[in-house]
């Protein structure tokens, strides 16, 4: 169990494949276990397994499991979670890119995916998480939690604080931040000019599964993160069609409506008829019907 907020893993363990670029500590992820799970019988979810960390630790642990990654098929930012699970989930651990700093896709495995959060740029990796975020609490059960380990990086002279995004614009309660201190990370081989500041940690960020869908917190979520509204729209129509496949447009709004009138938008209908127009996210199966690009 995490003993108090600071953690630190020099020896990764024995857990998943060594050789899979960006694996986390076995170690973090049972800790996790052992201090959020509220039900001996209770499901631990990953949607993104990677090299196979988690799956070890849960079979180890004698933890039910259900794993599984965009290289094995499933798409975090198309399908449904809890779909997928079968059942609500007591934990989730997802360990996300940390946007472009490590190439997954066509590098780690197979040939580049356009889903690969990994190459995005970075306003379409925003719209991601968020979106990622929001079937993620939705596939935990009332009470369970979930928890997010994410890095900062650097690139091209800028700091990109991710730990952060993921605070402001995830709908759970956020209940514990665990800081987790980097070990034998590929940049400490690198020599840099002038006085870098090396960032040598990573944060879990541990959240708790609110009573209600994510998109009932949307607009609230929105106070915390008010530079990215135009991008919340957006993800918030395409969580309506992951859970519901195909929709006509009459369902679409009907599922919309409650999110709309938080947010105080007269003219919100056609805001959403211009967001099903972007094609890297939506097709028109016929008219005024839709489903999530492929």
């Amino acid at each position: 169990m995490f003993a108090n907020s600071i953690c630190s893993y020099p020896d990764r363990g024995h857990y998943g494949n060594s050789r899979y670029r960006g694996n986390c500590s076995g170690h973090i992820i049972k800790d996790f276990v052992e201090t959020y799970r509220t039900r001996q019988d209770g499901l631990l979810v990953d949607p993104s397994v990677g090299g196979g960390t988690s799956k070890d630790v849960a079979t180890e642990m004698g933890v039910r499991f259900f794993g599984t990654d965009l290289h094995q098929g499933f798409n975090l930012l198309r399908d449904d979670l809890l779909t997928a699970a079968g059942e609500e989930a007591n934990l989730c651990f997802w360990h996300p890119p940390y946007w472009s700093m490590i190439n997954y896709s066509g590098n780690q495995w197979g040939e580049p995916n356009k889903w690969d959060m990994s190459r995005m740029e970075l306003e379409e990796f925003i719209e991601a998480l968020q979106l990622s975020l929001l079937n993620i609490h939705d596939a935990c059960e009332e009470g369970g939690h979930y928890g997010i380990l994410m890095g900062n990086l650097r690139k091209a002279g800028s700091y990109y604080n991710l730990s952060s995004l993921v605070e402001r614009v995830s709908p759970g309660r956020l209940v514990d931040e665990i800081i987790k201190t980097q070990h034998n990370c590929v940049s400490d081989q690198r020599k840099y000019n002038g006085r870098l500041v090396r960032i040598a940690h990573e944060k879990l960020l541990v959240f708790k599964r609110k009573k209600a869908t994510s998109l009932a917190f949307l607009a609230v979520i929105n106070q915390r993160a008010n530079n990215m509204l135009n991008i919340t729209w957006k993800a918030a129509v395409r969580r309506v069609l992951q859970r519901g496949s195909t929709m006509s447009l009459a369902e679409i709004y009907q599922m919309m409506g409650p999110f709309a009138a938080m947010r105080g938008n007269q003219h919100w209908q056609a805001k959403v008829r211009q967001c099903l127009q972007d094609e890297r996210y939506f097709h028109r199966v016929e008219t005024g019907v839709y489903t999530l690009a492929a």
